[in-house]
């Protein structure tokens, strides 16, 4: 069994060979007239979502709907506190099957109430899925075009590689282009289930 110093080693001794194998494949791609690139670089895709204009327009907006809904369902939240509350404080002086019936109109309520706050956190997260998926395209769209002019054949998620060279990371340089090129990405407007007090819920959007 390979030991951990040999694995650490090993890891070491790739990150050292891949600059002069890419040196050595570019000279022999030049003796034989070859046009396939030969270059490796990494991108920290993560990054690029956090610190571009578009990711962190893509975050800002986000939390605008999610402090809109939290705003709108704290509101009914409190509503079926105080229903609670009261309810607690009338059993004493209603009988069996009044206090059933208040009791499952308002286990009812608590339902709905449940219910449209979890659409409402799906439909925010599926606009926000859409929104990542267009920041991806932009990324990958920038990311080939800068590989292309750098002459590069491998482009790799820097979370997926253990060691390499600092200067094999085109992160810094993805950014600066995509901040130029791309500033928002659209944020679809969540489509929520407006909050009913009797069930019956009707579809509606969340609000800009």
């Amino acid at each position: 069994m390979v030991g951990f110093k040999a694995i650490r080693l090993t890891a070491v001794l790739v990150c050292l060979l891949v600059p002069s194998m890419v040196v050595a494949a570019d000279n022999a791609a030049t003796r034989s007239g070859a046009a396939v690139p030969a270059a490796i670089v990494v991108v920290d895709a993560n990054r690029v979502q956090r610190e571009s204009l578009a990711g962190k327009a893509m975050v800002v907006e986000r939390e605008r709907y999610q402090q809109s809904f939290n705003a709108e369902f704290e509101g009914t939240r409190k509503q079926l506190q105080v229903s609670e509350q009261e309810l607690a404080r009338q059993r004493p002086s209603l009988s069996s099957e009044v206090f059933q019936e208040k009791a499952r109109d308002l286990n009812t309520r608590i339902a709905d109430f449940q219910r449209q706050y979890q659409g409402a956190v799906r439909a925010l997260d599926k606009s926000s899925a859409t929104a990542s998926n267009e920041l991806q395209k932009a990324v990958v769209s920038v990311t080939s075009e800068v590989a292309s002019e750098l002459g590069v054949g491998l482009v790799m998620h820097k979370q997926h590689v253990f060691l390499h060279d600092e200067r094999m990371d085109i992160t810094n340089v993805v950014i600066e282009r995509l901040n130029k090129r791309v500033a928002t990405v659209p944020f679809p407007v969540p489509e929520t289930e407006k909050l009913a007090p009797t069930g019956g819920a009707a579809t509606t959007k969340g609000k800009k």
